[in-house]
């Protein structure tokens, strides 16, 4: 499907309706962060052959910020990204900040 086909699908009823559901049975909540609103969520499509013909598992709900980071790690062609690798390394370093935060340690101003 492309661009043009994307979004005269978007604007569709069936999209909507699939939409609302999806958000409805997440809670109108970021599947990555945890962000809860009722506006401004995204749908990412996982699976981008089922454009169209989406189910639930095909898609996964996202704020801007978490739609962003995921678009822009997928993005990353000429130097790939191992996306797993990534948010272990990102989840180690999570861990060693709040531990020295947790010990009076973290960074000052």
């Amino acid at each position: 499907m492309n661009s043009k086909e994307k979004n005269k699908y978007r604007s569709s009823k069936d999209w909507k309706v699939f939409r609302t559901k999806l958000l409805e049975e997440n809670n109108y909540t970021c599947q990555v962060c945890g962000t809860k609103k009722k506006k401004g969520l995204h749908i990412h499509h996982i699976n981008e052959s089922a454009y169209g013909k989406e189910t639930f598992n095909d898609v996964v709900v996202l704020c801007s910020s978490c739609h962003k980071i995921i678009e822009w790690l997928l993005s990353k062609t000429k130097n790939p990204v191992n996306i797993d690798s990534f948010c272990e390394n990102l989840k180690g370093v999570y861990l060693k900040t709040r531990e020295k935060q947790k010990n009076g340690q973290g960074h000052k101003n």
